[in-house]
């Protein structure tokens, strides 16, 4: 049963993003998240190998696409920089195209104020807050997804 409202599932909701320069920087601001009440659907890692961010998120977090099915999902996939919203290009493209790793998570149980200072504490860079319209980087609806 899907805890996500149908006006999240349409309108979107706040998200907190940073870049990590490694990988265990990554995992450690994954680990934090999680043991500070994150839900897996809510936290999400990017990185411009995907097999290289399957690895950081583990069992732990989600990764673009990840159980999402269907032919939107397969067009949005080919579809140039599809796999990452346009929010998330515009402020963290740079990163990635270094080699940075960027984790983002959705203001689920937590504001996303407090998930900003998490990402802080595990030396991330870039740390911002948006609102993030509906995307494929969490999981679907019905997973109880928040987007």
């Amino acid at each position: 049963m899907a805890t996500a409202s149908y006006l999240e599932a349409v309108a979107g909701g706040m998200v907190a993003g940073a870049a990590f320069d490694d990988d265990d920087a990554a995992v450690q601001a994954v680990t934090l998240l999680r043991a500070s009440g994150v839900r897996e659907q809510d936290i999400t890692v990017i990185a411009a190998d995907p097999k290289r961010a399957a690895l950081v998120a583990g069992d732990r977090a989600w990764v673009p696409f990840k159980k999402w099915g269907g032919l939107r999902t397969l067009l949005a996939k080919l579809m140039p920089g599809g796999r990452v919203p346009k929010e998330v290009r515009q402020r963290y493209g740079k990163a990635l195209k270094a080699g940075k790793i960027v984790v983002v998570a959705a203001a689920g149980g937590q504001p996303s104020d407090t998930i900003a200072a998490l990402f802080e504490q595990s030396r991330g860079a870039a740390v911002d807050q948006w609102w993030q319209a509906p995307c494929y980087l969490f999981a679907p609806p019905e997973l109880a997804g928040p987007f």
